[in-house]
């Protein structure tokens, strides 16, 4: 470590303190702030009109929408991509900090726990596809969602910190009750609506695309039993592949059997490069393969937090584009 890299951290307040809290949430607040300021028009009619905000206003109201004589269509570019992921990558040291003040256990059954509100938010997100949530529509398309979600979130691990401490359940428990509940809720609505339209419902989407994945899954934890690597079949590597594989298979069904094309700007890509439908699928599947090899390799040696972050959010990228695709794909929509 460098002199310099030295006196840096030793100026930085330390992770998980006020004081930390304050820097890391005020910082991107006042760098954006002052280069609004700086430059109004470049900032925000440039880039967060043009890129960020816009496409969300524009996917509201369902058709491309135009400021300041800029247009704005919905869906996902190259530079939302990128700042979203940004934001993602951002958000790790701050979920870290957060889980580590509530003494969590970082283990499957808190990835597990996790995995219903995830499903949950991608539910809703099918619901704003189909037009049900009415005027609270944005805050349920990326990136407000996200907001949502983590407030969701961060609100159910409170309250299973409080359970836990008065023995009266788990913060895995509670979190997952509450995502179950919000998932089944989002899940039934979106049945509901399709079963009073005349409309035929593609039951047979949901169940060609979980059962793909499921088989995925399957042959992955078979797989992994031939190969001389620890850790392969851990608990946390099989929501991975599954989350990625219900994503590559709603994109499969859909851009192979009812016309649509992949929504994400590099899967998009890819299959517009080499009009194969099968594309994202064997993206997803040798990327996915890749880094779970890796993350399974470097266990021992990575720091088990960080690692256990990583894992999880392999599979959390994934799992709500599955349901989100499967629901609307099934509706029509």
């Amino acid at each position: 470590m460098s002199t310099v890299t030295r006196r840096v951290g030793s100026a930085l307040p330390a992770t998980g303190t006020r004081e930390w809290w304050v820097l890391y949430l005020l910082a991107p607040v006042v760098l954006v702030g002052a280069a609004l300021l700086a430059f109004p028009t470049l900032v925000y009619d440039r880039f967060v009109w043009q890129y960020l905000w816009g496409p969300v206003v524009a996917d509201a109201a369902g058709q491309p929408v135009t400021h300041e004589g800029i247009r704005a269509v919905r869906g996902y570019n190259a530079v939302n991509t990128v700042t979203y992921l940004a934001a993602v990558v951002y958000s790790l040291p701050g979920l870290r900090a957060y889980l580590d003040s509530l003494d969590v256990t970082y283990d499957a059954r808190l990835a597990y726990g996790f995995a219903p509100i995830i499903v949950a938010g991608g539910a809703m997100r099918a619901l704003e596809d189909i037009g049900l949530l009415g005027d609270y529509a944005v805050l349920f398309i990326t990136p407000s969602i996200y907001f949502v979600v983590t407030a969701v979130t961060v609100l159910s691990l409170g309250v299973g910190a409080l359970a836990r401490n008065r023995n009266i359940g788990s913060i895995p428990s509670i979190v997952g009750l509450v995502g179950t509940v919000w998932a089944i809720g989002a899940v039934g609505w979106a049945l509901w609506h399709g079963l009073s339209t005349s409309a035929p419902l593609r039951v047979w989407v949901p169940v060609a695309t979980t059962g793909i994945a499921l088989g995925v899954t399957a042959l992955y934890y078979w797989g992994a039993s031939l190969v001389d690597v620890a850790h392969l079949r851990h608990p946390l590597f099989l929501l991975a592949v599954f989350g990625q594989m219900w994503d590559a298979a709603q994109n499969l069904i859909g851009v192979t059997f009812l016309g649509y094309s992949p929504k994400l700007v590099v899967t998009n890509l890819v299959y517009q490069a080499t009009g194969f439908s099968g594309s994202t699928f064997v993206l997803k599947l040798l990327v996915t393969g890749g880094i779970v090899w890796y993350l399974a390799d470097a266990k021992d040696e990575m720091n088990h937090t960080w690692w256990w972050l990583m894992t999880f959010f392999i599979g959390a990228i994934g799992l709500p584009m599955g349901v989100r695709g499967s629901l609307r794909m099934m509706l029509g929509v």
